[in-house]
């Protein structure tokens, strides 16, 4: 039974058969049980009206000679009311209920105590006008239920027959339409996607209907923002290789001379980071995927001021937080890891004693703000530091030993947002009175 709860579960045409044949099933014997019903109510109908007609007949018939003399003609319309033991009985009754006649057809049969289970019956109570005055009589009709029954039963019997080879063919009918056209677009889905994995197409283009056209577009976003990545990683691993170039060159040259100079070695490898940065974060800028999950904020903001707590130590910078519980971010961990880091490291390298993470949860929003209580950016610059290669300082080399970017990090930073659909501001911190950049996504 287990197994065979398994592979109804694990097959959608056995489950649609399944439904359908309970539909039909349920269907029919709904149907069944309202026509059996209706044509009881309708053959007892036509009993009661044929007995009432036949109570009128011996109406009549009848010539009442005394309150206690009824006379009825031997020979009576109905043949079985001459037949004994037939099933249909009639009887006149008295004033006190005596029986003034019966038919023929009921000699022999004990009629006193009949049940309404066991008979048909029409009584119609009458007073008989005599020269005398009136007497009351009852002309009654009874009809034995076994008859009936018999005709109920066959009705029953042919009923269910013509119903079950009805419902057995309509179910076939429904599982082979079911299966050779109700889901033909399933399995033309399948067989682009065949298509589609050996080159032959690029996307799934076919003619399907609404209810496959979603998922359809589905794999169509998924398989063009793979195509996307791949191409993505791709070209930074090109530009990588074409950009390391040149430095490495210099670093060389550098190193096999007399004289190295130091300087000009430090600005190279700040220059190979720069690039290495820059070239890992475009491989990495193609937004959320289609399926992505929500990442919890918590626990990635905890790994990266751990990963950036040797500099903070060194720049003599403490790490804070204030996280609100329950902030999620539809975003590759990754993403956000690099995303937080660059911020971090910026804010880390401009603070003079803090930095301080905070997150807060808004109905429809999620917003993500670093604050340091450095100089700040001036609202004259703000646009333009976030632009490649801009720096909010125009500093060198700095005496407490604090290197020169490359200008690329608020650049990296407004870049990984706006592909994730967020927002950025540079505003002042208002507690530290530093930088404040403040990074707004949606929470949907």
């Amino acid at each position: 039974m287990r197994g065979a709860l398994r592979k109804l579960r694990g097959s959608l045409v056995l489950r649609l058969a399944g439904v359908t044949a309970i539909t039909v099933l349920i269907f029919s014997l709904l149907t069944a049980w309202v026509l059996e019903a209706a044509f009881r109510d309708n053959a007892a109908d036509a009993v009661e009206t044929r007995l009432e007609a036949q109570v009128l007949l011996l109406m009549g018939l009848a010539e009442v000679v005394g309150p206690a003399d009824v006379r009825v003609p031997e020979m009576l319309p109905e043949s079985r009311l001459q037949l004994p033991v037939s099933g249909l009985y009639a009887r006149i009754l008295g004033e006190e209920g005596q029986t003034l006649w019966r038919s023929p057809s009921a000699v022999g049969v004990s009629l006193r105590g009949w049940s309404e289970d066991d008979y048909f019956s029409f009584s119609l109570p009458v007073q008989w006008e005599l020269e005398g005055g009136q007497v009351g009589l009852t002309f009654q009709i009874l009809e034995d239920r076994e008859a009936f029954s018999e005709q109920v039963e066959q009705y029953r019997t042919s009923l269910w027959q013509g119903l079950m080879t009805m419902t057995l063919s309509m179910i076939l009918v429904l599982s082979l339409a079911l299966w050779f056209w109700g889901l033909r677009p399933l399995r033309q889905v399948r067989r682009d996607l065949d298509a589609l994995r050996h080159g032959d197409h690029a996307h799934l283009a076919g003619d399907y209907p609404t209810e496959v056209r979603a998922l359809t577009g589905s794999i169509n976003d998924l398989v063009e923002f793979e195509r996307a990545r791949l191409a993505r990683q791709q070209n930074a691993l090109a530009d990588l290789a074409h950009s390391l170039k040149t430095p490495i060159s210099a670093l060389r040259l550098n190193l096999e001379s007399a004289r190295p100079d130091n300087d000009d070695m430090q600005r190279q490898v700040d220059r190979l980071q720069g690039i290495v940065q820059h070239q890992l974060n475009q491989a990495q800028r193609l937004g959320p995927a289609p399926f992505q999950a929500a990442e919890p904020l918590g626990p990635i903001i905890e790994r990266t001021g751990q990963a950036l707590g040797r500099l903070a130590a060194h720049e003599g910078v403490a790490l804070e937080t204030d996280l609100a519980a329950g902030c999620v971010l539809r975003m590759d961990s990754g993403a956000i890891f690099e995303l937080l880091g660059n911020t971090l490291d910026n804010a880390i390298r401009h603070a003079t004693t803090r930095v301080r993470v905070t997150t807060r949860c808004q109905p429809g929003e999620v917003m993500l703000m670093i604050d340091d209580d450095g100089p700040g950016i001036p609202p004259a610059d703000r646009a333009r530091v976030l632009e490649r290669g801009q720096r909010a300082d125009t500093r060198g080399d700095q005496d407490d030993g604090r290197a020169e970017g490359q200008g690329l990090g608020l650049s990296i930073i407004h870049t990984l947002v706006t592909d994730h659909g967020g927002k950025l501001f540079i505003e002042q911190a208002p507690e530290l009175h530093g930088a404040r950049i403040r990074m707004v996504f949606s929470a949907s």
